[in-house]
């Protein structure tokens, strides 16, 4: 049978506006040529998310987004509706996380399986979840990345500052003083250097002093510790003994010496008198003198003191 012109020209119109129809479907999300499974998910915020958004399992894609709008209770909360392959085992105790798929802001809808839960059905809502878009993610590096630029501008005025042809003169007096200063620094290391080199000998002497001493030590350990055993029974002996009434005692003795010296010094007493009266002086003096004259004549004249008799009689004195 042969087909007018006029049909052809009618299937052939036919058959385009089916493909456009099918194709604008696809492009929304729709595929009317496979036998997809429908699930829903409620959110309160689904910003960047649009019909036609990939959703994902594991970073593989298994559907899109077919539609999105909001519930007709009239509370704010918006349905999306997410057409995944029926082959793709999705269970009802999953969730959907809206994220971010590139750095533009572009969202899509992650499936989060939970492998142990019962197989999901046509039409079921499945939990849902949003994820922070990058842009947030992102909030606090730059804040910190404007902070840095503030700083960085802050800085770079403050080099300019430096710089400037005011105080550039002040900036190379400086670095010259500090060029002095390394030097004479230099100078100094130098000579402490020339010190230690000539006292090397010095110093080598001392070391071996402090190692004979410390040998010394060492050796004598148990002598120096019977020495300090010593010292403790001494200081013990001195702590059982009453020393300090004996110190008292002496001071005691002490007080009674002075208090008779001064009474000596006053002339107090028979020998505060001796010593300071010189009539007992004068008077032995005297007696010396006498005596002195005494014996002087005794020996001159000892028949005046002296009379001796043969036969016992006694001359008379003429």
């Amino acid at each position: 049978m042969k087909l007018s012109k006029e049909v052809k020209t009618g299937l052939l119109v036919t058959g385009a506006i089916a493909a456009l129809l099918w194709g604008m479907n696809y492009l929304k999300g729709y595929d009317l040529l496979s036998d997809d499974s429908k699930f829903f998910a409620v959110y309160s915020n689904v910003d960047g998310l649009v019909p036609s958004s990939d959703v994902v399992l594991n970073g593989v894609k298994v559907g899109m987004v077919q539609n999105i709008q909001f519930t007709p209770d009239n509370s704010g909360r918006i349905v999306v509706d997410l057409v995944i392959k029926s082959d793709v085992f999705i269970s009802k105790t999953s969730v959907a996380r809206i994220i971010s798929t590139d750095l533009l802001g572009s969202r899509g809808v992650s499936i989060v399986l939970d492998p142990n839960g019962a197989r999901a059905e046509d039409g079921d809502t499945l939990a849902s979840e949003v994820q922070t878009n990058l842009a947030d993610q992102l909030s606090p590096v730059k804040d910190k990345a404007e902070s840095l630029i503030q700083t960085l501008d802050s800085l770079a005025y403050s080099i300019n500052l430096i710089v400037s042809p005011a105080n550039r003169k002040s900036l190379d007096a400086s670095f010259v003083n500090l060029d002095k200063t390394l030097a004479n620094l230099e100078s100094v290391t130098g000579s402490l250097d020339k010190m230690v080199s000539s006292d090397q000998g010095k110093l080598k002497k001392m070391i071996d002093n402090l190692e004979s001493i410390t040998s010394n030590i060492k050796n004598n350990n148990e002598a120096l510790a019977s020495a300090l055993q010593n010292i403790e029974k001494i200081t013990d002996s001195l702590a059982a003994s009453n020393l300090t009434s004996t110190v008292n005692n002496a001071n005691s003795t002490l007080s009674q010496t002075a208090s008779i010296m001064e009474k000596i010094n006053k002339g107090e007493g028979t020998i505060g008198m001796l010593i300071n009266n010189d009539s007992l002086y004068r008077a032995l003096e005297q007696s010396a003198v006498d005596l002195d004259k005494l014996l002087i004549d005794l020996r001159e004249n000892p028949k005046r003191y002296v009379h001796i008799s043969v036969f016992g009689s006694r001359s008379k004195s003429k």
